[in-house]
């Protein structure tokens, strides 16, 4: 398990919980199998672009803002890097999706 695999489970699950829905519920609404939710929220599994995507319509957000601060290690210049690549990445998903 990698750091930001956990930070996003944590979010995940944060982000159900702020909601009030069960991991049945997220399921549900994103089109997922729960235990898949279940293994990201243990940051066991690593998401797709596509489960980020269903993720984020799901919670009704961007997915950057479901990435968004993922990553607390900001000391380590490797993972910095590897951050603002995917949050870089991220926004221009985002912006092929409004067109």
């Amino acid at each position: 398990m990698s750091d930001i695999t956990v930070a996003l489970g944590k979010k995940i699950r944060s982000l159900r919980q702020a909601h009030g829905w069960t991991q049945e519920n997220l399921a549900e609404y994103a089109d997922l199998h729960v235990s898949y939710i279940v293994l990201l929220e243990k940051g066991s599994n690593r998401a797709t672009i596509e489960t980020l995507d269903k993720l984020a319509k799901a919670f009704g957000i961007s997915i950057s803002d479901l990435v968004q601060s993922l990553d607390e290690a900001r000391d380590d210049p490797v993972q910095k890097q590897l951050r603002e690549v995917l949050e870089d990445f991220v926004q221009k998903i985002d912006a092929i999706y409004k067109q």
